[in-house]
């Protein structure tokens, strides 16, 4: 091993060509640390660790790396790096960087059904290794697997194009939050239990309520949940339905609240009066490469031209109303540019936007390069128009939903699950429980069952935990220091209160709700991740 860094080093400094003194005077600014170890005594991470907490930050990766690596011989350490860490590395590769650690914690998300927070993925990765007692040749050889299919999905490499068509089209709209899904869906294809065809109609079903919720400007934060448990999810109803796109499209139509799949009124509303003009770069380029292409084989590469500005998004009523447009529009013109100006029926693309300008409708159209010469296939509606008025634009958006409505469908199903399972969620998952049993709980990977099923008694026993786990920041809260704990924690007995610990009471007279929100501040206050705590309620049940 020194002999290879001694080589290493070597090649480095014979590249660069440097002089001696430039080789002296960057000796002479190194610091050399020599620690020796015990072997069987001292723990080689830990010290790591210890060395490191103070220094350049290293990436959760580089943590994980030497917590599965440091302890094994020199030559099982190198070959272990060639054999799989390496090409897991490489497997992750996107615009020259290495995504290790995004790929790590997808990976640990659907294996825990929760999403680790970035800055602990390491934390997490060392605690689910240890409590699966896997050997450090099992870990890599998991994590090599789902690194291929990582690399599949980052490069748009299956096996199957139709797959790899939906691939480019989610990668567009740049929904990571999908990867924790489709990580272990890939496996379950390539296992042989599910068809690529299957594989991408429910990519299809995924893209469409990904976008749908977008023009619908409802929370992306609900996804991370979701897509964390849908996989695990649907196997819990494959041996009672042969149709596996069904129970994924049931699932997905099945959300409830911030999670629900927006219907086609909601989404034929949103995509009619959305600010389609002032969206996010990424959505834009998705949504008029979709709009012009849509499932023809003959394809305009828009995305690229509109990111190398060769094509540009036009206003067909112009964003500055000459007297021209003013008359044509009519005595309404301005409520009719308010309602219109950058709504989709409004929008176009051309790749001669700066000569367009204001002109009126009769010019942009019969101008050299103008609509009437327009090979988008977006411009055919604008082609047959005489007049550019309100008329019109109705016309047009009517044209455009239905478009919509074909391009982003609402998928169907027929599965009825036989029996109705318990539900599990996070402290930070958007429910207030109102009239909702509790079956149990987990808190940090560890499950606690509720013997009289009531949330008072969560509420103690996660207190409690929390308090085994530190005193001090409770003896803290109790000391005064309160913030949103005011009156919650005391250190003697009173009406309302029940004991955690000697000299701890918690005031437990009070909702689920608030007892849930309780429970965040002091998640918060801990610096613990609110989905650390998973809750099971009982599905379908009052109490």
């Amino acid at each position: 091993m020194q002999l290879a860094n001694f080589k290493f080093f070597q090649d480095e400094i014979l590249k660069k060509r440097i002089t001696v003194d430039e080789l002296w005077d960057a000796i002479q600014r190194l610091i050399v640390i020599d620690i020796s170890l015990r072997q069987g005594e001292d723990d080689a991470q830990l010290i790591f660790e210890s060395l490191n907490s103070t220094g350049v930050d290293l990436t959760e990766a580089d943590k994980i790396r030497n917590f599965v690596l440091m302890n094994l011989p020199a030559d099982q350490q190198e070959d272990y790096y060639n054999k799989y860490w390496h090409p897991i590395e490489l497997d992750t590769e996107e615009g020259n960087e290495y995504h290790v650690s995004e790929f790590i914690r997808n990976y640990l998300t659907f294996k825990l059904k929760k999403v680790p927070a970035m800055g602990k993925v390491y934390q997490v990765f060392k605690r689910f290794i240890e409590q699966k007692k896997m050997t450090t040749e099992a870990v890599l050889q998991d994590l090599l697997k789902y690194g291929g299919y990582e690399k599949q999905i980052r490069s748009a490499q299956s096996p199957s194009d139709k797959v790899n068509v939906l691939l480019k089209r989610l990668a567009v709209l740049e929904v990571s939050v999908t990867r924790p899904f489709i990580l272990p869906l890939f496996d379950y294809w390539q296992e042989g239990n599910i068809t690529a065809d299957e594989v991408a109609t429910i990519l299809r079903s995924v893209e469409s309520y990904i976008f749908r919720r977008l023009i619908c400007g409802m929370p992306s934060n609900a996804l991370n949940k979701l897509f964390a448990t849908l996989f695990n999810e649907s196997l819990k109803y494959v041996e009672q339905e042969d149709n596996y796109v069904d129970i994924i499209n049931h699932l997905l139509l099945s959300k409830m609240e911030v999670s629900h799949f927006p219907t086609n009124d909601e989404f034929a509303e949103s995509i009619e009066t959305r600010d389609a003009y002032n969206m996010r770069q990424q959505t834009k380029y998705y949504i008029f490469d979709r709009l012009e292409n849509q499932d023809s084989l003959e394809r305009v590469n828009v995305i690229d031209g509109m990111q190398n500005n060769r094509f540009t998004i036009e206003h067909i009523m112009p964003q500055t109303l000459s007297s021209a447009w003013k008359k044509e529009l009519g005595n309404g013109y301005q409520a009719i540019y308010d309602r219109w100006d950058n709504r989709l029926a409004n929008l176009t693309l051309t790749a001669y936007n700066s000569s367009y300008s204001n002109k009126s409708f009769h010019e942009k159209k019969a101008a050299e390069n103008g609509f009437d010469h327009s090979g988008f296939r977006l411009n055919d509606f604008v082609k047959g128009c005489d007049q550019w008025t309100e008329k019109e634009l109705i016309e047009r958006s009517q044209l455009l939903k239905q478009t919509a409505l074909k391009l982003w469908p609402m998928p169907s199903s027929n599965f009825q699950p036989k029996v109705v399972e318990n539900e599990v969620y996070g402290l930070d998952d958007d429910n207030n429980y109102a009239n909702v049993k509790i079956a149990s709980y987990s808190l940090m990977n560890t499950p606690y069952k509720l013997p009289k099923r009531t949330w008072k008694e969560m509420y103690i026993g996660v207190v409690r935990a929390l308090y085994e786990l530190d005193p001090a920041p409770m003896r803290q809260l109790i000391a005064g220091d309160r913030t949103k704990l005011e009156k919650v924690l005391i250190d003697h007995p009173e009406n309302g209160f029940s004991q955690v610990a000697d000299g701890v009471y918690l005031y437990t007279s009070t909702d689920n709700w608030n007892k849930i929100h309780k429970l965040r501040d002091l998640f918060d206050f801990y610096g613990i991740d609110q989905s650390e705590l998973q809750i099971e309620v009982v599905s379908g049940k009052k109490g």
